[in-house]
């Protein structure tokens, strides 16, 4: 039994009561937080509108009120469900928050004597309450600030790929009160589905949602976050995902993934049972949304990284270094492979006569006719200046040497159509395979050095 509930017993015995009820306030209406009755139709869990009954009246007024010789109708106390022939009526405010109600089936038993007791019952309680009030607030605190180092906890572990986005999605489960939860992700204008937790995946993993055309999307769109109430006419309007889906939505909190200000996709959180969203799990869902965007966009600029890192900026070809690894890794592996090396002679003096902007198109146009003549599969480096090797897998001599004679062909034509150039000996070229010629990497590279292709 709770110090309430023991105020409750106290008054109902002083007064030799029928009913003994406290209630509080909750928007328009009262709800009771503790009852003593000898009624068989006292409705504890009944909601009483502050409008049309005295116990509306004495919270709306902050006034005591006693009706000794109680006439009224019965439904006037909004508690009983039924007939109790009460006789008499006594209301005390608790501030604007609350009200101690007392009737009885005897007539003239409330007094100024009696309110004047009751309006002390009244101070203790509403002092009692706001303890509660204080201690609920703390354990809230208390459970959000658990959560939260948990969830942190969770993407420190993340981040050292420890734990996936999925389980972060799934301890968001807990914390929202959600029956399931998603990340999307935009492409082409569209939100598709990258992660997703309490459902099974096969439905929705990398399905594309339709802009305009359904709830999930709407937080993409808008760029703000979308916090959707319980049974919303949105969900009559559009589906959560597609036109055809399994599931019936029934509440939804969704939150921008945002980078550079610009939104990129969302963490949704869905109810499609008779189970509520938790209102108070908003703000570190928030969170989780925010870290969520901070971690995509280190992973995406780390990919964007790793991707330039081994990408030579003028010719949009690997990496020298990285190229070695790749040669050196196939030699380990037994593969028969073929290196071309093809040097622009001429690049020196182009340069100086032409400057480093023309010099920098010219390799990149060369670059691209060696990607056109050897083929997607093919790697292509640049060592340094114009010095070009490719690593293929042609098994036959006759075939890398066709390449390299159709190459040369190539290039030539091409640098001679340009007016300000009067060269005649545009590149060398040359070829080795592993292992006829060489049984390691700096021996073939060598050997593709020398053996001139005309």
């Amino acid at each position: 039994m709770t110090i309430i509930d023991r105020f409750s017993h106290l008054i109902f015995n002083i007064y030799e009561a029928f009913t003994v009820a406290l209630y509080i306030k909750e928007k328009d209406n009262l709800r009771c937080i503790s009852s003593v009755t000898f009624s068989h139709s006292f409705d504890k869990g009944r909601l009483l509108s502050i409008e049309g009954t005295l116990p509306g009246w004495v919270i709306k007024h902050n006034q005591s009120l006693i009706i000794p010789n109680f006439d009224k109708d019965e439904s006037t106390l909004g508690y009983y469900s039924g007939n109790e022939d009460i006789k008499s009526f006594m209301g005390y405010p608790m501030g604007t928050e609350g009200v101690i109600v007392v009737d009885s089936k005897k007539k003239w038993v409330f007094t100024d004597k009696e309110k004047k007791i009751l309006s002390g019952f009244a101070q203790a309680i509403s002092e009692e309450l706001e303890k509660e009030k204080r201690f609920s607030e703390a354990e809230e605190k208390m459970d959000e600030l658990i959560n939260e180092k948990r969830v942190f906890t969770l993407f420190n572990y993340l981040l050292s790929s420890q734990v996936t986005v999925r389980d972060i999605l799934t301890e968001a489960l807990h914390i929202s009160g959600a029956d399931f939860c998603f990340i999307g992700i935009e492409h082409n204008g569209n939100l598709v589905i990258h992660d997703i937790a309490g459902i099974p995946e096969e439905e929705y993993i990398n399905k594309r949602c339709r802009a305009n055309s359904c709830i999930s999307s709407m937080v993409l769109e808008g760029g703000r976050e979308l916090l959707l109430p319980y049974n919303s006419g949105f969900f009559k309007e559009k589906p959560m995902f597609f036109s055809e889906e399994s599931v019936r939505a029934r509440q939804f909190f969704g939150f921008p993934l945002v980078m550079d200000d610009v939104t990129f996709g969302v963490a949704g959180f869905v109810s499609v049972s008779d189970s509520h969203l938790s209102d108070k799990s908003i703000g570190i869902l928030r969170n989780i949304a925010m870290f969520l965007s901070m971690y995509y966009s280190s992973l995406w600029a780390k990919r964007e990284y790793d991707k330039i890192k081994n990408i030579d900026p003028v010719t949009g070809s690997m990496h020298f270094s990285t190229f070695i690894r790749l040669l050196e890794d196939g030699v380990k592996k037994g593969e028969k492979l073929c290196i071309l090396s093809i040097r622009l002679k001429f690049l020196e003096e182009y340069n100086r006569r032409m400057g480093i902007e023309p010099t920098d198109r010219l390799l990149k146009k060369v670059s691209h006719i060696i990607r056109q003549c050897t083929g997607g599969n093919a790697l292509i480096t640049r060592k340094s200046g114009g010095h070009f090797y490719v690593l293929l897998d042609i098994k036959e001599r006759t075939g890398a040497r066709n390449i390299l004679n159709f190459l040369n062909r190539i290039v030539y034509k091409n640098i001679s159509e340009d007016k300000d150039l009067d060269i005649k000996d545009v590149i060398d070229s040359g070829l080795s395979y592993y292992p006829e010629d060489s049984n390691n990497i700096w021996g073939l590279i060598e050997r593709a050095d020398r053996m001139k292709i005309s």
